[in-house]
């Protein structure tokens, strides 16, 4: 009897090909894992914004400065994430201390700088100034 010492063409051809498929796998995983990370970092730095808009509205609008209230002086005052912007802002008055501030925002995605029906979104406020 003759014994077989190592391996086959065929076993080894198998081993890489199902190396290759655990290392394609594992690319894989990293890239996705690489975008989740970026999605979850830009919708976090997205709530930090909306919050600073919505204290600065808060102040401006319990000091009476209404009048100083507009998209240009939101872009200008507020430190935005990139890509970040407003681009609507309207102010009802219901009773005469309570306001609604409708803000319009959007995530130039396509770094075109104008708001598409996919970047867009509406947030509304409601201020009530103390007396």
């Amino acid at each position: 009897m003759r014994s077989k010492m190592g391996f086959s063409l065929l076993e080894i051809s198998l081993v890489i090909f199902i190396m290759g498929l655990t290392i394609t796998a594992l690319l894989q995983m990293l890239d996705w894992s690489h975008l989740r990370y970026r999605e979850i970092s830009r919708g976090w730095q997205q709530r930090a914004g909306l919050a600073e808009i919505r204290v600065w509205l808060r102040e401006k609008i319990t000091s009476a400065e209404i009048a100083a209230l507009n998209v240009k002086a939101i872009n200008e005052a507020i430190r935005l994430p990139a890509n970040f912007f407003v681009n609507d802002l309207k102010i009802t008055q219901h009773d005469d201390a309570t306001y609604f501030v409708k803000l319009g925002y959007f995530e130039d995605r396509n770094r075109n700088g104008k708001p598409e029906s996919n970047e867009q979104n509406d947030r509304l406020f409601c201020f009530r100034r103390r007396s």
